[in-house]
C-alpha cells in the first residue's frame, strides 16, 4: 500500500538527479508491465522506478532527493505507476514541461512537483545540492548559488500532494461528510 501520510512541508532539499527530455512513462520511467498489471503497491513499484535509464537508480537516491528532467517528461499513455514509484522514494520532480494527463497523476500519486521551468536542465547537473520549495516555486541550486523562481501548482493541487495523494485526499473529504 502507498503511503499517503500527509507531508510535513513541500521544501525538498536534497541532490539532484538530472534528466533530458522525452521520457515515456511506459518504459523510461516505469517498466510497462506494471501498468499492465494495474500494480499500485509501493513497495514494488519503488524498485523499479527509472532503471530503464540507470539500472541503480533506486539504490542510488534518498527522500528529499529532485528529479530535474527536460521537456515532456511523462510522455505517452497516462498510466500513474511510475508517479507512485517516485513518490514511494519520497523525491520531487521539477520539469521543463509535461503532458496534462501525466501532470494529474503526479498529483494523484502526490508527488511533489514544478511543471513549467523552461531551461531548468540546463542550470543543473545530477549531484548539484537543490532546495525547492514547492509551494512557492523557488528553486535553488545550492552548488552554484543560483536561484530561480518558476509557477508552482494551484493551491487546491498542492493541498492533495500535502494530503499524500488523491486517496489520502478523497478518505478526509468523505471523513468530512
Amino acid at each position: 500500500m502507498l503511503d499517503t501520510a500527509p507531508r510535513e512541508t513541500l521544501i525538498f532539499r536534497g541532490r539532484c538527479w538530472r534528466f533530458g527530455d522525452n521520457l515515456s512513462i511506459d518504459g523510461d520511467i516505469m517498466p510497462f508491465r506494471f501498468a499492465l498489471a494495474r500494480e499500485t503497491r509501493a513497495e514494488v513499484l519503488r524498485d523499479f522506478c527509472l532503471t530503464a535509464i540507470d539500472a541503480e537508480f533506486p539504490k542510488k537516491v534518498a527522500p528529499g532527493d529532485i528529479v530535474v528532467a527536460g521537456r515532456r517528461f511523462g510522455q505517452g499513455n497516462p498510466h500513474i505507476q511510475g508517479f507512485l514509484g517516485l513518490r514511494a522514494l519520497s523525491l520531487g520532480l521539477v520539469v521543463e514541461s509535461i503532458p496534462r494527463g501525466s501532470l494529474r497523476n503526479a498529483v494523484n500519486a502526490g508527488v511533489p512537483i514544478l511543471p513549467r521551468c523552461p531551461g531548468v536542465t540546463a542550470t543543473v547537473e545530477t549531484g548539484d545540492e537543490l532546495e525547492v520549495d514547492f509551494s512557492t516555486g523557488t528553486f535553488r541550486n545550492l552548488t552554484r548559488g543560483s536561484e530561480q523562481t518558476y509557477f508552482p501548482l494551484p493551491r487546491p493541487l498542492l493541498q492533495t500532494i500535502e494530503m499524500g495523494g488523491w486517496e489520502a485526499h478523497f478518505a478526509r473529504r468523505l471523513a468530512a461528510r
